[in-house]
């Protein structure tokens, strides 16, 4: 009887020790897993306000001013500044995040938080991509209106379209510093252009052929008659 009292007991402490082994574990890691995520909680507040006001001692906000983007980020209710603080407090807690995590030292956890490391770094350099190259379209798109405005302050046709297209350019540009893969985009780009191309060329030959109709005729009349001689 002694001896399975005994048993009990020391199957008892054994049980008692793994749940205190795993509670000293666990317990260090929690604390400094809150202790990371409240930190970068404040810090992403802290350096999303930072680089808002960056944003605008750079005047960007004024340069999106009254462009296309600029009116659908007015419509959307965000500016260059408040969008740009709202990706770095996002990038930020991913990053916490992922630290948080890492500190769990499980397999699985470490994963996760190398994927959120990468997830991370592609933001950051997407958005870097994205403003820097939004800032530069802008500033060259507002240098060129001034000096090719036409009569009554507009702006001619062509150059918007080529606005446009560098909009877009650096819109796939940052998606691709990102590591989004644009190429279902790319091949309906290509197929489009291609489609694009081919409309334009006959438009051209039927606009060729009803403009010089007239002289057409009358060469292919001179050259009939050459024949006929011959």
């Amino acid at each position: 009887m002694p001896d399975f009292i005994e048993v009990i007991l020391s199957n008892l402490r054994a049980v008692a020790d793994e749940y205190l082994n795993a509670f000293t574990y666990i317990l260090p890691r929690a604390i400094g897993m809150v202790f990371v995520l409240v930190l970068g909680w404040l810090l992403g507040r802290l350096l999303g306000k930072a680089v808002a006001v960056v944003v605008k001692l750079s005047r960007a906000d004024d340069a999106l001013r009254g462009t296309p983007l600029g009116a659908y980020l007015d419509k959307a209710g965000y500016n260059l500044s408040t969008l740009m603080d709202l990706l770095t407090r996002i990038a930020v807690y991913l990053f916490s995040i992922a630290v948080a995590v890492r500190i769990l030292k499980v397999p699985e956890a470490l994963a996760l938080a190398q994927s959120l490391f990468d997830v991370v770094g592609r933001v950051v350099v997407g958005a870097a991509v994205f403003t820097v190259g939004l800032l530069i379209v802008e500033k060259v798109f507002d240098v060129a209106a001034k000096i090719l405005v036409g009569e009554g302050g507009r702006t001619p046709l062509a150059l918007n379209l080529v606005h446009a297209l560098l909009a877009l350019l650096v819109v796939a540009a940052a998606f691709s510093a990102a590591g989004i893969d644009l190429t279902p985009l790319a091949q309906f780009v290509s197929a489009f252009a291609q489609g694009v191309g081919i409309g334009l060329g006959v438009a051209l030959v039927l606009v060729v052929l009803a403009v010089f109709r007239e002289e057409l005729l009358e060469l292919a009349r001179s050259l009939r008659q050459l024949g006929t001689q011959q």
